[in-house]
């Protein structure tokens, strides 16, 4: 587990462009951030450059999410993840941060309530003489000091505990959230406890609490040469594809209308994603990682075919008729798309009308009166 998770950088189809930009990142994170909030409490108007100082974390954030989904759904059977498509980055680490937020929402509101109490203690505004007397009866001198250091450590024990809840739930919340793109699920307590109580994924986190570690460890001297900056990048990767593989038996992504291919049909909370409510009209096909980060563009075989009065004839010869759609198919000989004739008539890629196959012309649309054959 823990060697595939780490080689899947090494495999990524772009290691490279990952390591830089995700050092890059992280290093923006630990300077931006910082300069940000220390600007924001002299000059509360800085907290208008909150998604711009921020979006360095938001969209590491948002890698490390994709990281989680590629090994809930493979493993990282491919490598890591190139970076692309950067505004679904910052909308997922945007929402990861959220999901952070409500969970330690709890801890946060304990604290500023205990704040308060010891403020209003300090001030004087509330009078514990009547209770502080019978405790320097019963326990002498010290008495109240000691049972302040008792509450005082009962407090901290407890904080303790919840931030460690909060370091195992949170990753099994964050694959949750990341199976099926929907915050909601990751805020979902029967789902999140399913993922949490798997033995495979309580392995992973173990896993992966180590490797954090070890890399912080030996990252650290190396932080000032920048170098550890992308070690500490390249850890959190291999934590999040350890997370995703933990939680792979415990959450299965289908589509909607497929129930029949779910391995595990008893499981009630298996995730299902349902993909059958996006707009009428699918969006657009992303251009493939590999070009997009310039390594490679693909150069498909065209041909030209030209038609005349009396049929049409090959200009270059094709291999096949399929041209590509997509980088994962191909559309028939006329490519999927209509031509239009001048009198609103479809017709196929040479120009002839499937109600009128015998002219085999194709007549351009001019802004002149009279129109003439291009052909």
């Amino acid at each position: 587990m823990l060697r595939g998770t780490v080689t899947a950088l090494t495999r990524s189809a772009d290691a490279a462009g990952v390591l830089v930009v995700g050092g890059l990142l992280t290093l923006l994170t630990w300077v931006v951030t910082p300069i940000w909030v220390g600007g924001a409490l002299l000059f509360p108007p800085l907290v208008l450059l909150a998604p711009l100082a921020l979006a360095p974390a938001f969209v590491a954030r948002g890698y490390f999410v994709r990281v989680l989904t590629a090994g809930i759904a493979t493993g990282n059977a491919d490598g890591a993840p190139p970076f692309v498509a950067w505004n679904e980055l910052y909308r997922n680490g945007l929402k990861s941060a959220l999901l952070s937020a409500v969970l330690l929402a709890p801890l946060v509101l304990g604290a500023a309530l205990a704040a308060l109490a010891i403020g209003a203690l300090g001030n004087g505004l509330v009078d514990l003489a009547s209770v502080a007397e019978p405790v320097r009866a019963a326990l002498g001198g010290g008495g109240v000091a000691a049972v302040g250091a008792v509450a005082g450590g009962l407090v901290g024990t407890v904080a303790a505990a919840y931030l460690l809840a909060f370091a195992y739930v949170r990753p099994a919340a964050l694959a949750a959230f990341a199976a099926s793109g929907r915050l909601r699920d990751g805020l979902h307590p029967r789902r999140v406890g399913r993922v949490a109580g798997s033995g495979t994924y309580a392995t992973a986190w173990l896993v992966a609490a180590a490797t954090l570690g070890a890399g912080y460890t030996l990252a650290g001297p190396f932080v000032p040469l920048v170098v550890g900056v992308a070690l500490v990048f390249v850890v959190h990767v291999a934590a999040h594809g350890l997370y995703g593989r933990g939680a792979a038996t415990a959450l299965e992504v289908v589509d909607a209308g497929d129930e029949d291919g779910v391995t595990d049909p008893t499981a009630a909370e298996a995730v299902r994603v349902d993909r059958s409510d996006g707009p009428e009209r699918p969006p657009t096909p992303e251009v493939p990682p590999m070009v997009q980060t310039g390594r490679s563009v693909p150069l498909g075989r065209t041909g030209v075919r030209e038609t005349g009065a009396g049929g049409t004839r090959a200009g270059r010869a094709r291999v096949d008729d399929s041209v590509p759609d997509g980088p994962g198919g191909a559309v028939g000989a006329d490519g999927g798309f209509d031509w239009n004739a001048p009198d609103g008539k479809s017709v196929d890629r040479d120009g002839v009308s499937p109600d009128d196959t015998a002219s085999g012309e194709f007549e351009w649309d001019v802004d002149v009166d009279d129109r003439e054959d291009k052909n």
